[in-house]
């Protein structure tokens, strides 16, 4: 520690003594940085300002906030603009609180070093203080009129606050031994000697254990004390492992964690329902209070999070920790409340500059705000045992600060790893030059060059190759069978260290491998949403095979492999793109999905230990690039992309072929790498691992549709002797009557000893009944492959089970006899007509008797389909169809229940609608028909702030066609239209739709703060209202399809998805 502080001492004195040489520059342009969100090189007032009181008052003690000890307490806070700061104490941390008061308060004197203020202010209290809370009242001016009379007070917590009460509002006084959990001194870190050998897992703590079928007790469930709860199960029967054992089993070496220190968004005093991402912070130094089981008491928190560290270090994983240095919830901050405009950015117009999105920026080119983020880093680390750091919005932060931060942690242990997102949320002003004097360069993947080679950053171009364009939920990728995306998975493979595609990494150690995280759609949603295959959540085969090959992309290739917690058991947040703050049973982990979807965790669970045998593949740095062989070019446009890698690593296999195919139908692919001739394939695409599954000989191989292959030399995997300690399960889907497969079967497999659960299949459709099951549905893997399968027969229709006409007993050729009189009216039915619709079509007559007669001579009569037409008649008067028809199918006398296409431009003939909008699917098949007259195009919008802003709402429209495809703008010119100041508050705006589809909505206070967009809108009429107590983030509106001053329940207005 003591060399550390040194190095950080030395810094902050070469920024003082630089920064008095950097002269300030009005010339610099928008060319002078490479970013991948704009950023302008600006310097101003603010900047100037800046940089004086870096060369002035810089401070390089380590001793800011809190020294505590038993006899007195020392508070020491730096404000060089602050003209009085007073220290309040009090007895708890909030008014609401039993007991609560205030003790007193006490005014700070400057801390004078040679007769020389240097900008600190410093109290020592005597005696015990400790765990109560405090705050300061800081009377200061901003950073632009110091020594002026221009003097405001603001009480404020400690920026250094290391613990605080609920809600973080008071600071609190604590002695950091007493945190301590058991066995905490005998707590340590978990590194890996190379970052690239990480299977890193995003998570939030919420997600992790909210579900109730986690296992996990109620008074722990979304809390930081699930993670010390062993031994949970599936809904705790014993029999599945989940949480922390599941992990474990899994082969996860790290867990990422979204943020845990105290955020502003999740109300502490509130109930456990609330439910936040974190990326809002308040207090760096301190652990979110919502996670504890008492957020009021400040020491609680410190300890179970640290109790939660340490439940994870014994399970032998690493914790990385998301921060987020680029911005704060908002800037009524205690660092604006202690230094004004000196630790963000600011324009030149006093506005902050909002590269993040989220209302400012960070200025961590600063000389304090760079100690003090570097500082923070070395807290969790010393204090938490925290093993590493993701960094949000890294391209918002200075690439000097980071690599400066990289040489601390390196004093520390060098195998403590940084990550970060080389781009920013939006447009950044910064200043021409660090406080070192040094040009500023943002951290972002155009400097990836600049940075320290082990500063990762996540590598967009193979997320986007894999699934998908992140930005749209419905855009194809590579797995999806798009060839143009083929080109983005072939330079990741080598982690964008060999070659140039949107970014070049220096080695596989700088490039993060993903195809998705907790931002956008999970993986198996945008598999969905892009292919229509299924609804979310539900399970398809083919998007099974989709998810399959993502993993194995991942997984083969270089880098630091990380994937979205759930990703590998098909997690779905039901296509929510953006659920930072939707509802925690929504983002929740559901962990039934580890039995539904067993197979896909299992072929997760073998590529991983694919890759971790593979030296090449754990590369951190170049050595293994002109060992890649590709069949075709890296930026070749295919549906197969296929390559070898050779190997030179003692007691491993000497080569490797990976070949994935894309395409719809199994494909042969040739290697142009002949050198090997008899391979034994380890993956395939039902299953993946260390084991054998086959031998092929020379270098052609078939490779299934939608799948990869990944084989070794035979040699060398008869040398190398690696094998799986694993279990396997083998369960098929056999339709009985005929042996037929009604679905493909699936591998399990799991630590020999450790249990499984096999489930009926969620694919073959309910059509089918599961009639019996051979083998053990559930039981523990042992060493040899065990097999389960599932004999289905054909469900019969509930009516056919009532058609025992003659009251014999059994359904047979003379009820159907039987039938037919009655239909001829040769005899008078002895029971209700009704249950004489056997085919569910509404009446009686010679079809019942018909499918009676298909049964008794055991012809399957258990399926059906209603399809839903959408039809309008065109200028020349002919019928068309409006959209694709839907199709409801299943079992005979299953409910449905259809709805009209919302759509601008036509409504529903209300003349015509369909008598059988809803009903029972019949055997056989039937039609719901809705016919469409032309509507108004005219739209009006109203918009309203719900608060004390004024600022006039500018829109933005476009529209999107039948298809669902953006068909043009309304507007001509960005940031679109200022509406119109009508009456009680409602700004108006008037619009005429073109053509037949649906509009989309921007909302902005003339571009410098502006909402998402918003789409799918239908309704000719609606009233916005403008939360203005989120205006920054940006997601603020809500829509009403009448108005809500005059209608308190005003219907929330309808989002329709077309395509």
């Amino acid at each position: 520690m003591r060399t550390t502080k040194k190095i950080v001492s030395a810094v902050l004195a070469a920024c003082m003594l630089a920064s008095t040489a950097v002269v300030s520059s009005f010339a610099a342009t928008a060319d002078d940085s490479s970013a991948v969100s704009s950023d302008y090189a600006r310097d101003n007032s603010y900047t100037k300002a800046a940089e004086d009181i870096d060369a002035q008052y810089a401070y390089s003690g380590n001793d800011l906030g809190v020294t505590y000890t038993k006899d007195a307490t020392t508070f020491k806070v730096w404000s060089p603009t602050a003209t009085g700061v007073k220290l309040n104490i009090f007895t708890k941390g909030s008014d609401d609180e039993q007991g609560a008061s205030k003790v007193a308060s006490y005014t700070l004197e400057k801390m004078l070093v040679d007769g020389e203020w240097n900008g600190v202010w410093t109290i020592t209290l005597v005696g015990e203080w400790k765990d109560y809370y405090y705050t300061y009242s800081v009377t200061t001016t901003d950073t632009t009129h110091i020594g002026s009379d221009a003097t405001k007070t603001y009480e404020t917590q400690d920026v250094y606050s290391t613990a605080t009460g609920v809600n973080g509002k008071r600071s609190m006084i604590v002695d950091l031994d007493e945190t301590d959990p058991e066995g905490w001194s005998n707590d340590s870190h978990v590194l890996l000697d190379k970052s690239t050998k990480s299977s890193v897992w995003e998570l939030h703590i919420k997600d992790f254990s909210y579900d109730k079928a986690s296992g996990v007790s109620d008074a722990n469930r979304g809390k930081y004390l699930a993670f010390t709860e062993s031994g949970t199960t599936l809904n705790g029967e014993g029999k599945v492992s989940t949480c922390i054992d599941y992990l474990k089993e899994l082969g996860i070496t790290t867990v990422q964690l979204n943020p845990f220190y105290d955020f502003q968004s999740v109300n502490e005093a509130g109930d456990d329902s609330q439910f936040n991402w974190g990326y809002d912070p308040v207090n760096y130094n301190v652990p979110e209070g919502s996670y504890s089981s008492n957020p009021y008491d400040g020491k609680v928190r410190i300890k179970e999070c640290k109790e939660m560290i340490k439940a994870l270090h014994d399970a032998g994983i690493s914790v990385v920790m998301d921060v987020v240095y680029n911005h704060t919830y908002s800037t009524d901050s205690c660092f604006q409340y202690t230094v004004p405009n000196y630790y963000y950015r600011m324009k030149t117009t006093g506005a902050f500059s909002d590269g993040s999105g989220c209302g400012n920026e960070g200025a961590t080119e600063r000389a304090m705000y760079r100690q003090y983020v570097i500082d923070s880093l070395k807290y969790w680390v010393n204090e938490y045992h925290v093993d590493g750091f993701r960094f949000d919005l890294m391209g918002l932060m200075d690439v000097e600060t980071m690599n400066m931060a990289r040489e601390a942690l390196d004093q520390i242990d060098p195998r403590i790893t940084m990550w970060g997102e080389g781009w920013a949320g939006g447009d950044s002003y910064h200043p021409t030059n660090t406080c070192s004097g040094t040009k500023f360069y943002p951290a972002t993947q155009a400097n990836a060059s600049r940075l320290s080679d082990r500063i990762a950053i996540f590598n967009d171009g193979i997320r986007d190759g894999i699934k998908g364009s992140a930005m749209e939920i419905n855009d194809v990728g590579f797995i999806q069978g798009s060839k143009s995306s083929a080109k983005g998975v072939s330079y990741g493979v080598r982690a964008n260290s060999s070659g140039t595609y949107k970014w070049k990494a220096q080695a596989p150690s700088q490039c993060v491998t993903y195809d998705a995280c907790h931002d956008n759609a999970t993986l198996y949603d945008q598999i969905i949403a892009s292919t229509g295959l299924a609804d979310y959540g539900e399970r398809n085969s083919e998007a099974v095979k989709m998810n399959r090959l993502a993993s194995a992309i991942i997984y083969t290739s270089q880098g630091i492999s990380f994937t979205l917690a759930g990703e590998e058991m098909a997690r779905s947040k039901d296509g929510d793109t953006n659920s930072y703050k939707s509802a925690a049973d929504l983002n929740m982990i559901k962990w039934q999905n580890v039995v539904d979807y067993a197979d896909v965790v299992s072929y997760y669970k073998g590529m991983m230990q694919i890759k971790s045998a593979f030296s090449p593949l754990t590369a951190m740095d170049n050595s293994y690039a002109d060992k890649y062989t590709f069949t075709k070019k890296v930026s070749a446009s295919t549906n197969q992309i296929s390559f070898t890698i050779q190997n030179d690593v003692e007691g491993e296999w000497n080569k490797m072929a990976v070949i994935y195919n894309n395409a719809t139908t199994a494909a042969d692919v040739t290697l142009s790498d002949t050198s090997v001739t008899d391979w034994v394939v380890i993956a395939n695409g039902e299953t993946a691992g260390l084991d054998s599954l086959g031998e092929v000989t020379g270098s052609t191989f078939t490779v299934p549709a939608r799948s990869a292959i990944v084989a070794v030399d035979k040699a060398g995997y008869e040398s190398a002797g690696i094998k799986s300690s694993n279990g396997k399960v083998k369960v098929n889907y056999v339709y009985e009557a005929t042996g037929e497969k009604l679905e493909d079967s699936v591998i399990l497999q799991g630590s020999v000893g450790s249990g499984y659960v096999t489930v009926p299949s969620a694919v073959v459709p309910d059509t089918f009944i599961v009639s019996r099951i051979g083998g053990n549905a559930e039981g523990k893997y042992t060493s040899d492959m065990q097999e389960v399968t599932y004999y289905y027969t054909d469900y019969i229709p509930e009516s056919l089970k009532n058609a025992d006409f003659n009251g014999d007993g059994e359904v047979n050729v003379m009820d159907a006899t039987l039938l037919q009189k009655y239909i001829a009216k040769l005899e008078t039915p002895t029971v209700d007509e009704s249950v004489l619709d056997l085919n569910y079509d509404g009446t009686f007559n010679i079809e019942d008797s018909t499918m009676i007669m298909k049964y008794v001579a055991r012809i399957p009569v258990s399926s059906g389909k209603v399809t839903v037409n959408y039809y309008y008649t065109d200028a020349d008067g002919k019928q068309q169809k409006l959209t694709d028809s839907i199709v409801f199918a299943g079992r005979a006398g299953s409910t449905y229940k259809s709805t009209a296409f919302k759509v601008v431009g036509y409504a529903v003939d209300p003349d015509r609608m369909p008598e059988n909008q809803s009903g029972l699917i019949p055997y056989g098949e039937a039609e719901v028909n809705y016919y469409y007259i032309a509507s108004s195009l005219d739209i009006k919008l109203h918009v309203k702030h719900n608060g004390s802003l004024t600022w006039t709402p500018y829109l933005w429209i476009w529209g999107s066609d039948l298809k669902g495809k953006d068909s043009g703008n309304f507007m001509s010119e960005w940031p679109g239209d200022p509406m119109t100041k009508g009456e009680n508050g409602w700004f108006d705006y008037s619009f005429t739709y073109k053509g037949a589809g649906t509009y989309n909505v921007i909302v902005s206070d003339n571009a410098t703060n502006q909402t998402i967009d918003y789409k799918g809108f239908v309704d000719n009429e609606m009233w916005i209202v403008i939360d203005d107590s989120a205006v920054m983030g940006s997601t603020y509106l809500t829509f009403y399809t009448d108005n809500p001053d005059t209608n308190p329940n005003a219907p929330i207005a309808e989002q329709v998805t077309l395509g």
